[in-house]
């Protein structure tokens, strides 16, 4: 599979999640943020981490996390949700993935898939919390829109390739944005630990009018 440049999804502008994660530094405390946030919670549920026990883990002063986030829950919402998206990025780009063949594009977004499985099912025990939270993390939110994003670029990629098919790009873009959610909190909650023959199974589903558009991911 060729290398290429990746482009991030940027997160959703709401209040509490505001590191701007191109500053090194900034970059380097959510790292530790985020580190310290998945050893927490293989023993408590998010509700009982306070936002003194996650800098003290972390290394990092509350000065410096509120200067970024509200308070746990966003700051929980915002980095799951962006461990997902760093893991379904691919070569999106304007027009890097002009020459290649739709399979090779279909295989690439085939892995894209396979793993966020492989992540999630490696920390099942935390996104079942944040799937499953009666707090309202926003987590369905924001990983919504940076799916959103990405399918959004995936159509365009796709469109490129045969502009005599016509689609409502934002519908479509929301259907699979949506649906990717879906799939990503049913497999959390399954014990099933096949990823590619869940993302076959994922690819297999295009409903007909999605096919008739875009080219199966096969």
């Amino acid at each position: 599979m060729p290398q290429s440049t990746v482009l991030t999804a940027a997160p959703s502008r709401r209040q509490g999640a505001s590191a701007n994660l191109a500053e090194p530094r900034a970059a380097r405390t959510h790292e530790a943020l985020t580190t310290a946030l998945f050893d927490l919670l293989r023993e408590h549920d998010l509700t009982e981490i306070s936002i003194s026990e996650l800098c003290r883990t972390a290394g990092v002063h509350r000065t410096t996390f509120y200067g970024h986030y509200a308070d746990i829950f966003a700051f929980a919402a915002d980095s799951f949700a962006r461990q997902l998206d760093e893991l379904a990025a691919v070569a999106e780009t304007a027009g890097s993935m002009d020459d290649e063949s739709v399979e090779t594009i279909n295989a690439v977004y085939a892995a894209s898939i396979t793993r966020e499985l492989e992540h999630i099912r490696d920390h099942r025990a935390a996104y079942r919390m944040m799937f499953g939270t009666r707090v309202d993390a926003g987590f369905r939110r924001e990983l919504f829109q940076r799916t959103l994003v990405r399918a959004s670029i995936a159509i365009s990629i796709w469109q490129r390739k045969d502009d005599s098919r016509r689609i409502d790009s934002p519908a479509a873009a929301a259907y699979i944005a949506g649906g990717m959610v879906g799939v990503l909190e049913e497999w959390t909650y399954s014990d099933d630990t096949d990823a590619e023959a869940r993302t076959a199974d994922v690819v297999a589903a295009w409903p007909a009018w999605c096919a008739a558009h875009v080219p199966p991911m096969v």
